[in-house]
């Protein structure tokens, strides 16, 4: 039997509709429990959450008209929620002082129903509950956390961190598992367990382990009090058909619309036409790929973006002086990506 197959067919109304006859013999299907599935999924839906970049000068001063343009550019184009002062606005590159300022601009500029997430990551423990009290008074609905970087935690000491902070934090947490800048992958019992508190309200899930989304998944869907975001270009598709919250992806900025194509089909059942905007998406994310073996820096990411965002005429600038210089052959494979995704 072709379990593929049946997705196509059963995949979205299943939440809500019910298994239609001959599937209820099937145990599993693309690791989502089918047992589960018959259940309603009752998580908060927070759709495509844009980590907007932060254009400024090549001294760092934020450029706040460049700013509103970014947020206009992706909500006009039916993007959801703005989360500031993420890794793509290095939020970390900012004082907190820029951050608050960005944060009350973004929330000055959008409707009441724009979610506002804010970066609130830091080694200091201190500092991250500062941030997110910061962060509240300029706005932001809720605080994103990583662990906390620079030393070595075990998974019992990350629980424990995250714990205290979910009972100080003044806004609700998103807890944000990206092991290329934290370090340390945050496993599925750990997610579990922060869950349960009610001041934990999400997972962004950056760190790429499909299998390990959808074992968080199977546990959380019934959770109404949560969201569960789906952080890398190549599972967009598959994580939205299977029921989460949204997702949170940098190269949107290159084109919002195919991006915003993706979830409209995947949500409304339409799976040939989503994965057929997946394969797109994954052939400019292939070139991104490229573009980092040869040049590893995180720089590379500001650049292609940079490129695309000054040649649509969205801002001016999103580089520092440090990065004033880009390669020529990285413009040129930026150029390739927007190419790629200018075809919806």
């Amino acid at each position: 039997m072709n379990y593929q197959a049946i997705t196509i067919t059963v995949y979205a109304p299943l939440f809500h509709c019910g298994l239609p006859q001959g599937i209820l013999k099937l145990k599993n299907i693309n690791g989502i429990n089918i047992d589960k599935i018959k259940g309603e999924n009752k998580m908060q839906e927070l759709g495509i959450l844009v980590p907007i970049v932060t254009p400024c000068n090549l001294k760092g001063d934020v450029d706040f008209v460049g700013l509103k343009n970014v947020v206009s550019y992706v909500l006009d184009a039916g993007c959801h929620s703005i989360y500031v002062s993420g890794s793509t606005g290095r939020g970390p590159w900012f004082s907190i002082k820029q951050r608050s300022q960005i944060c009350e601009c973004v929330a000055k500029n959008v409707s009441k129903d724009v979610k506002i997430l804010a970066g609130c990551m830091s080694p200091s423990f201190n500092d991250m509950l500062e941030n997110a009290k910061v962060m509240k008074e300029s706005g932001a609905d809720y605080a994103v956390f990583t662990a906390p970087g620079y030393f070595i935690y075990n998974q019992r000491e990350i629980k424990d961190i995250f714990f205290r902070i979910a009972e100080a934090s003044p806004l609700p947490i998103l807890v944000y598992d990206i092991p290329v800048f934290s370090r340390i992958k945050l496993e599925s019992e750990t997610i579990l367990e922060l869950s349960k508190h009610e001041n934990v309200i999400g997972l962004k899930d950056s760190s790429g382990d499909i299998e390990n989304f959808k074992k968080i998944y199977n546990s959380v869907f019934s959770n109404d009090r949560f969201m569960l975001l789906q952080g890398k270009e190549n599972l967009l598709a598959e994580s939205i058909e299977m029921g989460c919250s949204g997702f949170v992806v940098s190269l949107l900025h290159l084109n919002p619309e195919p991006f915003v194509k993706l979830y409209n089909y995947a949500k409304s059942g339409m799976k040939e036409e989503a994965d057929s905007i997946q394969k797109i998406i994954n052939k400019s994310l292939d070139l991104v790929i490229k573009c980092f073996q040869k040049r590893p820096e995180t720089s590379t990411l500001f650049y292609i973006l940079n490129y695309a965002l000054v040649k649509k005429s969205v801002c001016k600038n999103i580089l520092l002086e440090h990065e004033k210089d880009c390669p020529k052959w990285l413009n040129n494979e930026a150029l390739k990506c927007m190419e790629l995704l200018k075809i919806f």
